[in-house]
């Protein structure tokens, strides 16, 4: 990439450190942004800013990039702390960085007890300097675990002024636990890193973490571990941060090679369950001491079931505390069970089931039928419909429940069990009469409220996730029911992945029915899901067994949608002849099946494939016939796409002021239908219209609203056009470097997905801004675009990247070979109709 542009920095130890910086960068061959970040673990723009002089970064990324560079760690550190006593270390920048630390533990527990040999223990483990940086609390469930870590956290907070961050990895759960990928993007997440600037790799997102975390004093609470290898990449490796773990495993191997200290939990003793209860119910204890430990033993000294018990006694304030203990007595078995000690997995259970014994009879078929519901949480309608009751009854219900620690209300009217609950509560489930008929009640909810759902309701955003963990488990026709209505809203609202994974149920369930025509339709749906999110290999492979099929049974639409499939993708990755051929194929089929809307989408594709190609004015007679189509048809959605893409068009043919015009009602038509994506776009295109009416503070301001979006949406491809928008208008405006930045950044998203298009016209903005820094990497920037756009036909940024080469060429003196560029870039612009024609006739007359 060559040497970056070293700081303007004043003489003295900050000098020393940046000078020094860039030498050992030169020594070891000038590599690239992305080689380095690469290496280090880190996004490119992390490694940029560490070396752009704004502030000395923090030592646990020098040491990286020093190591990474081949140079000397002692010496750097030496200069470093000379550096840094003159200037304040700098965070590290990420996209999207967070403005304050994170603070994400829970509410301390209410009335905590006793533990106080195990609260010193992870005092001393965190007591400075640390030796020990990783301490793990076990033991059984219900014994307190997550109630000890959460309580020492929030009096040791203060220690860990860069915050605390907390993550349910739900190992003993009847879920699937939290696998570290995903772990690690929760984490980053946290820490301020956007979404979308998450590696891929499980690996590249650890090394990411680490450099995140270097030189930070955090404390990362890691709840409800299955195993040490759930874990291991989400050690930071500092000696700064301190993790604590809770897991029912002994975690031996963290013990043996990670140097964790364990504090084992077991229940509670005598004393501790009776101050427990004490604090719970009052005098009521102080009156009968005998029967609170009693009661105590009965419920085996575990916390949790010391809870439900003390809530069973205070529902009958009147009763003496030897009732309930001869209550419990009396369940022969379970009490057998519980009294055996064998194991505590069962004696909980125990706990639980003379629980349940004294709810109402609805509110115990409730606490049962709540087993049956596979998501996290559950709203008041949802569980009406699974109870088979009305909105109040099941309100009630659940307040009950809630009131004997059954559930727990999170928020207003929605509930959530503890994972041994719900493990019990399905348990009990499993056996009733009513369970298929319970189930037939829940799935028949979901798919009424999915075929109504107005994609701007708060239903949607409240409950995709249970939606998907419906269609997981429901029967194969209902997964494809819920897969075909919900498509459309998914895509609206920007539920990519949750639309990739209730697809792939829907193509499992089409298989499982062999129903090849149902199968086609979930491919497509699949294929589209994938292409939001920039897989577009697999989008490819997805549209392509669709249609495969489509053309087997003979389902014209299916194969027209598949057709579409391949070649929007198409265009994405550059084949504009393939694309157009799958376009106008689909074009077609649409029209001899009499599909209005349909036929909308394949002139509107293929009104963006022919503006790709430099033509013009047939992309605006097949957009223009293309919205007439859709207004006809009354389809705003497709209106709106329309209209977002003839801004562009007209852009590209000067014509500024209406291109603007198109994208202003394309902006309030997106919000008004609630497309998320679509608001981006129309944001971004109409910012790009701004600047090149030289109202480049307004371009700015819309394209930093757009890359918000497209980062809060997770839309990658849309990231990659935004970042390049806005580093066009920033280099206008004579922001040179921070142009540079946010063009760099466009090339690698927009490299990493596949996006040619943006990654040309990006290419080509940053040659220019390289050249107008002065900078040797122009030439070779600019050569690459040009030898992109001529490849896949790209007249337009051809064009742009011989005008940006001849500029360079006349600087140099080579004063044929730019008038050569030049007299090429004008006339490929005027044949294309552009206004560029125009400014290169100008430069070419101004230069001779």
């Amino acid at each position: 990439m060559g040497e970056l542009p070293r700081p303007s920095v004043s003489e003295g130890p900050v000098r020393v450190f940046f000078d020094d910086l860039h030498d050992l960068h030169h020594r070891a061959g000038w590599p690239s942004l992305r080689d380095m970040a690469k290496e280090v673990g880190c996004s490119h723009t992390t490694i940029s800013a560490a070396f752009s002089g704004s502030a000395v970064p923090r030592w646990g990324l020098v040491e990286l990039i020093v190591e990474a560079l081949g140079g000397d760690v002692g010496a750097f550190h030496a200069r470093w702390l000379a550096a840094s006593s003159k200037a304040e270390p700098a965070p590290e920048p990420t996209a999207g960085s967070a403005t304050s630390a994170p603070r994400q533990l829970p509410a301390d527990v209410a009335a905590f007890t006793g533990r106080a040999a195990q609260l010193a223990a992870l005092d001393r483990a965190a007591a400075p300097p640390p030796a020990v940086t990783i301490a793990a609390v076990t033991g059984t469930g219900g014994v307190g675990k997550t109630a000890l870590a959460v309580h020492w956290a929030h009096r040791a907070a203060a220690r860990f002024p860069d915050g605390q961050c907390y993550l349910n990895l739900r190992g003993y759960s009847p879920d699937q636990p939290v696998p570290p990928a995903a772990a690690l993007e929760s984490l980053l997440v946290a820490l301020g890193v956007a979404r979308s600037a998450v590696p891929h790799a499980l690996d590249e997102r650890a090394a990411l973490y680490r450099t995140t975390v270097a030189g930070k004093h955090l404390l990362i609470v890691l709840d409800n571990a299955r195993s040490v290898e759930q874990v291991r990449d989400l050690l930071p490796g500092a000696p700064t941060c301190q993790v604590l773990v809770t897991s029912r495993d002994t975690l031996a191997a963290l013990v043996a090679r990670h140097g964790a200290v364990r504090v084992d939990l077991d229940v509670l003793t005598v004393a501790e369950s009776v101050d427990l209860l004490r604090r719970l119910l009052g005098d009521r204890v102080d009156a009968e001491p005998g029967e609170a430990e009693a009661l105590a033993a009965r419920c085996a000294r575990l916390p949790l079931a010391i809870r439900i018990a003390a809530e069973l006694a205070a529902a009958r304030p009147k009763a003496p505390l030897s009732w309930l203990t001869a209550e419990l007595a009396d369940e022969a078995g379970r009490l057998d069970l519980l009294a055996a000690g064998d194991d505590d997995e069962t004696a909980v259970r125990a706990v639980f089931s003379w629980s349940c014994t004294h709810l109402w009879p609805a509110d115990l078929d409730s606490f049962q039928l709540l087993g049956l519901h596979p998501g996290q949480q559950v709203q008041v309608s949802v569980a009406a419909a699974l109870f088979g009751v009305a909105e109040t009854a099941a309100r009630r219900s659940l307040a009950a429940l809630a009131q004997a620690h059954l559930v727990d209300e999170i928020r207003p009217g929605w509930f959530a069990m503890h994972d041994l609950l719900r493990a019990y509560a399905a348990e009990q489930a499993a056996g009733r009469a009513d369970r298929a008929q319970a189930r037939e009640r829940l799935f028949d909810h979901y798919l009424s409220r999915a075929r109504a759902v107005d994609p701007r309701d708060t239903w949607l955003s409240d409950e995709h996730e249970n939606l998907v963990a419906v269609a997981a488990v429901a029967p194969p026709r209902f997964a494809l029911d819920l897969s075909e209505c919900l498509a459309k809203p998914f895509d609206l609202r920007a539920h990519y992945r949750d639309g990739l994974a209730l697809h792939e149920s829907a193509v499992r369930a089409a298989r499982d029915l062999g129903d090849r025509a149902g199968e086609a339709a979930a491919l497509n749906r699949l294929g589209t899901a994938l292409l939001r999110v920039g897989a577009y290999p697999a989008a490819t492979e997805r549209h392509q067994i669709a249609l495969g099929i489509s053309r087997e049974t003979g389902d014209l639409a299916e194969e027209a949608g598949a057709r579409h499939g391949l070649g929007v993708v198409s265009w994405r990755l550059g084949r504009y002849a393939d694309a157009r051929e799958h376009l106008t194929a689909a074009l077609a089929i649409r029209r001899d099946i009499g599909d209005v809307p349909g036929e909308g989408t394949e002139l509107y594709g293929l009104g963006t494939v022919h503006r790709q190609l430099g033509d013009y004015e047939t992309a605006l007679d097949y957009q223009r016939g293309a919205l007439l189509l859709y207004r006809a048809c009354g389809d705003q959605l497709g209106e709106s796409r329309v209209l977002n893409n003839l801004g562009p068009t007209l852009e590209r043919m000067g014509r500024f002021a209406d291109a603007l015009d198109h994208c202003e009602r394309s902006l309030a038509l997106n919000r008004v239908i609630g497309n998320r994506m679509g608001e981006a776009v129309a944001t971004t295109n109409l910012a790009s219209a701004e600047c090149r009416l030289g109202r480049l503070d307004d371009a700015v301001k819309h394209h930093e609203q757009a890359l918000a979006l497209y980062l809060e949406i997770g839309y990658r491809t849309g990231e990659a056009d935004g970042r390049y928008g806005l580093g066009a208008a920033l280099r206008a405006l004579g922001r040179l470097a921070d142009a540079e930045h946010q063009l760099r950044w466009a090339i690698e998203i927009a490299h990493d997905v596949g996006e040619i298009d943006v990654e040309i016209g990006a290419s080509v903005e940053l040659g220019e801004t390289l050249r107008l820094r002065g900078a040797r990497e122009a030439k070779d920037v600019l050569r690459q675009a040009h030898d992109l756009a001529v490849r896949t036909g790209d007249d337009y940024d051809h064009g742009r990247a011989l005008a940006a080469l001849a500029e360079l060429d006349f600087a140099a003196g080579h004063a044929s070979a730019a008038r050569e560029r030049w007299l090429a870039a004008a006339d490929l612009f005027e044949r294309l109709g552009v206004p560029e024609g125009g400014a290169v006739r100008q430069r070419l007359t101004g230069a001779w």
